[in-house]
């Protein structure tokens, strides 16, 4: 077994470099983890987190980490940028995904002690530290990214993982919303994963007009440009009781339009896990993947599902998970939501 990073050497400072995973809800499943892991460290202790493009946004916004640093896509620019790190003298390297490449950077840059998976081809000679994960195959993926962050022995528990979106980001968002009536309810609609983790967007349009309803309040439409066609469509009978920020926000002002909702409904999707961390009540709608492996890090989050199936991976098309997310009603998750608006204030 491996030994945990603050033991591997003496109560010394250490310099962390973590390569961080590739996409948004992974890298907020990673958080708890590094909270631990900065718990952990001797006073004076830095953590550096190397990420893909655009993924700096969202780890700028975490309290425990020093610097932020992209790792370069063009193979041409690769040499510099090794440059840059070569002579930064990290102690560890702890690597998440599950890539050649992202073993490669820490191997190259001679850092003594680098933790990571070897089942990849070709990852087992750029990695001394191995980690097996086999055995928390049943558990939340947050104790995987535990194992690597944080070696043995595992915590029993972990803290949910938070973010705060930045002043300026506020500021802006608060102006969209300015026009429009409290309490607000966000809408998430997308899923990076497409169909398979979609429901309906006429029933995120039945929600929010129960929403309305019942609360004299109005709705936010948030996501990617990809989703801004969608949710303008779905926003236009609500006229002056909605708002569509979906495409028109960076990252970190999404973050701020969600903390700035009273509750979020959101697919299994990177925006669920970006409501969770932010404190924000969240309805989460899970088709046919398992909430018990990758369902949001909070304890103010629903689940609302309604299939017995339970599929880690899943396909972009899946007949299964379609019909796993038209069983669940806007009814239901229309009382989910109600529960949040009529009892726990949110924990912003």
């Amino acid at each position: 077994m491996t030994g945990s990073v603050a033991s591997a050497s003496s109560s010394s400072p250490q310099r962390i470099f973590i390569v961080a995973p590739n996409w948004l809800g992974d890298g907020i499943m990673a958080m708890p983890a590094v909270q631990a892991l900065r718990n952990r460290l001797p006073e004076g202790s830095t953590i550096e987190i190397a990420v893909k493009p655009g993924q700096h946004y969202l780890w700028e916004m975490h309290p425990d980490i020093n610097e932020v640093s992209v790792l370069p896509e063009n193979r041409l620019v690769k040499k510099a940028s090794i440059n840059i790190w070569e002579n930064e003298n990290f102690t560890t390297a702890l690597i998440l995904p599950n890539s050649f490449r992202s073993a490669w950077f820490p191997y190259r840059l001679h850092i003594p002690h680098r933790r990571g998976t070897t089942f990849q081809l070709g990852r087992k000679w750029l990695i001394n530290d191995a980690v097996n994960l086999e055995d928390l195959s049943d558990h939340h993926q947050q104790w995987e990214m535990a194992r690597i962050l944080l070696g043995e022995p595992l915590p029993e528990t972990l803290p949910a993982p938070r973010l705060q979106a930045p002043a300026t980001a506020l500021e802006s968002c608060t102006s969209h919303l300015r026009s429009v009536p409290d309490p607000i309810l966000g809408l998430i609609p997308g899923a990076a994963r497409g169909p398979s983790k979609q429901w309906a967007g006429e029933r995120f349009q039945s929600v929010a007009k129960n929403w309305i309803r019942t609360t004299g309040g109005s709705v936010c439409w948030m996501g990617t440009p990809d989703d801004r066609e969608l949710c303008s469509t779905l926003n236009a009978p609500l006229k002056e009781k909605g708002t569509v920020l979906a495409g028109r926000t960076s990252l970190q002002e999404f973050a701020a339009a969600i903390t700035l909702c009273d509750v979020v409904v959101a697919n299994d999707s990177g925006g669920m896990h970006l409501a969770a961390a932010l404190g924000t009540p969240v309805v989460a709608i899970f088709g046919i993947t398992d909430p018990e492996k990758t369902g949001p890090l909070s304890p103010q989050a629903i689940v609302v599902q309604q299939s017995t199936i339970r599929n880690r991976r899943i396909p972009r098309e899946s007949p299964e998970a379609r019909a796993a997310l038209d069983a669940v009603t806007p009814q239901e998750v229309t009382e989910a939501v109600l529960a949040f608006h009529d009892g726990p204030d949110k924990g912003n």
